[in-house]
């Protein structure tokens, strides 16, 4: 079992611009809505304690942001939940660096994790480059994640993923049994909560959703999947695989809670895109403890 990273307490300062999509915001509703693990009340009591600055200056409840305006916030300082901080390079070259991402570990700074990040931890093993991920995966979920080493490559490989021209391949250890070999999930996704989306055509703000699945194999109810995200929706594998009954094991948001281990079952497997003038396809190592999944995959060919 992986020894997870425990930090002490840090202080914890966040900087950052605000986009042009929030100019003439509130503060407290620009918070609420860009850093949406805080509602609007907490967000509005941190402003009114002066723990926010804008522009060098100690924020007021109620005041309307510009474009590229400072905020700094400080919260002060806490313990950070525990994180595999493990960097597993698989793929790099001039314009990007790709990992097999270990779990639990964020992304970017979020909700209680800071320095038990990746996008922090990179910071500090290549401190001449900006880290810029081009896909999100949650803090639970494993596998192909690619960093771009330039701001040119970053935005070329957003246009890249933003026309749909990436594919992804995952594999999903869920609870219970499909009922058929091969199926599509084609539900809309909406927001419940700043952590929580659900499926339902109608809800306001819910986007079209797509994702192809195979049923690979089965051991004691819980069941292999390779699953092919058709769309890039916040959290879409796991609400749509929970929508049909077949949540990922282990899951605490979606699923029916976690167990007393550390084994994460939803993992990037396979990633293709293009990258200026090179296709480039990505493979993670699948985790340890599908191991036994994959051997009966191989025992029926």
């Amino acid at each position: 079992m992986t020894r997870l990273h425990t930090l002490p307490p840090t202080e914890q300062i966040y900087r950052s611009h605000v986009p042009p999509k929030y100019d003439g915001y509130p503060i407290e509703k620009y918070f609420a809505k860009r850093f949406s693990y805080q509602d609007e009340e907490e967000w509005s009591r941190q402003i009114l304690a002066g723990k926010i600055i804008v522009n060098g200056k100690v924020a007021l409840l109620g005041q309307k942001l510009g474009v590229s305006d400072l905020t700094v916030t400080n919260a002060g300082f806490r313990i950070e939940p525990a994180a595999d901080r493990t960097l597993d390079v698989i793929y790099e070259d001039k314009d990007i660096r790709a990992f097999n991402k270990r779990a639990p570990i964020p992304v970017h700074p979020c909700g209680r994790y800071f320095q038990n990040s990746m996008t922090e931890i990179l910071k500090n093993v290549y401190p001449n480059e900006v880290p810029r991920p081009i896909q999100r995966l949650d803090v639970t979920t494993t596998g192909v994640i690619v960093f771009a080493r330039t701001q040119k490559a970053a935005a070329f490989l957003m246009q890249e993923f933003k026309q749909n021209r990436v594919e992804k391949e995952y594999f999903a250890l869920v609870e219970g049994i499909p009922q058929s070999k091969q199926f599509t999930i084609d539900k809309a996704i909406a927001k419940l909560t700043a952590s929580k989306r659900i499926v339902g055509e109608g809800i306001p703000g819910s986007q079209s959703a797509r994702t192809d699945v195979e049923w690979l194999t089965s051991i004691n109810n819980l069941s292999l999947l390779r699953v092919v995200p058709r769309s890039g929706r916040t959290n879409q594998i796991r609400v749509h695989l929970a929508s049909i009954g077949l949540p990922i094991y282990n899951d605490s948001v979606y699923g029916h809670g976690k167990v007393s281990d550390q084994e994460y079952n939803l993992h990037h497997k396979c990633m293709k895109f293009q990258c200026f003038d090179r296709k480039i396809q990505l493979t993670a190592v699948n985790p340890p403890h599908f191991q036994p999944y994959m051997n009966k995959v191989g025992e029926k060919k």
